[in-house]
């Protein structure tokens, strides 16, 4: 092999190394559903900063708000399952079943999954909850 074609070789190498650096790898839409799941799981326990950390740079503050709705209370999920409804290459709209159930001073109450569809987006290469739909 020439010096030329070794050369063009390692630099073709390097290039694209450095472009999955750069850009990182972009998680499949079926990576999602485990978002909302976890932004839920954060939720129930009142874990803002998580909460955050899952969510778009749109939805920050509204997480934040939402981290704090079930603090004074004990809150469980039962069942949650999530899945993709629809999707683009950058969004996708997730439906989840079960439910969010609550108690405080000894009233329960309940939040079904399926009652509203939530919002991702692809940013920085992963999905984060960006709302509701």
């Amino acid at each position: 092999m020439s010096n030329f074609h070794h050369g063009l070789r390692s630099f073709a190498a390097a290039t694209c190394m450095l472009a999955t650096v750069a850009c990182g790898t972009a998680q499949p839409v079926d990576q999602a559903p485990a978002a909302v799941e976890s932004y839920l799981q954060a939720r129930v326990v009142g874990n803002a900063e998580q909460m955050i950390a899952l969510s778009c740079s749109d939805w920050e503050t509204k997480a934040r708000i939402e981290a704090s709705t079930f603090q004074s209370m004990k809150a469980e999920l039962e069942g949650v399952a999530c899945t993709v409804e629809s999707s683009t290459s950058s969004e996708a709209t997730i439906q989840c079943t079960g439910r969010i159930v609550t108690s405080y001073n000894g009233e329960s109450r309940e939040w079904r999954m399926d009652e509203r569809a939530f919002r991702t987006v692809l940013e920085n290469g992963e999905w984060r909850m960006c709302g509701y739909r």
